[in-house]
């Protein structure tokens, strides 16, 4: 009898620390954040990207934009700091945008206008496009990896209701 009750507690255990462990996993692997130089500002990035040419950086921010071309996906992304497991914090002010260059198809309708995404990826280099009535220099950033964070305008009722009677939903 206890041995079969020592044996629940400790596969208990087991299930609860891994379910923990797997919360606060990183979304980037180990080994592309070894590869990412520190040193690099976003501020720094954004006024001469070419001076950071082939250096690997972590981003993150918003989509405000994909496109999808021929051999590639261009994401046109509004930066924001990161924070809590690198993800990209929706309050505070932005530096400014940068893109993101993936090889392949990205599908627009998951890569959309407002989700987040922490991107490791190598300095390419940067292109001016029209932003309004002016010319911006966006950074270009070759993808490594890829996170793209669950949408926020996803409900925040659980999806599983418990109780006894009639429910009536709309």
């Amino acid at each position: 009898m206890k041995a079969k009750r020592y044996i629940t507690h400790l596969l208990c255990l087991v299930t609860l620390t891994g379910l923990v462990m797997t919360g606060c996993a990183a979304v980037i692997s180990q080994e592309a954040l070894k590869e990412v130089d520190q040193s690099v500002r976003f501020e720094e990035l954004l006024e001469n990207p070419h001076a950071h040419r082939g250096r690997v950086v972590l981003l993150g921010g918003e989509i405000i934009k994909t496109e999808n071309l021929p051999d590639k996906t261009v994401i046109i992304m509004l930066q924001r700091s990161l924070g809590y497991n690198q993800k990209p914090d929706s309050k505070g002010e932005s530096k400014g945008r940068f893109i993101v260059s993936a090889p392949g198809f990205l599908d627009p309708a998951i890569y959309r206008p407002h989700r987040k995404i922490t991107v490791v990826g190598v300095v390419v280099g940067k292109e001016i496009r029209s932003l309004g009535e002016i010319e911006y220099a966006y950074p270009i950033i070759s993808k490594r990896e890829l996170h793209v964070w669950p949408s926020e305008d996803s409900p925040k009722e659980p999806r599983v209701h418990f109780g006894i009677g009639i429910g009536i939903g709309l």
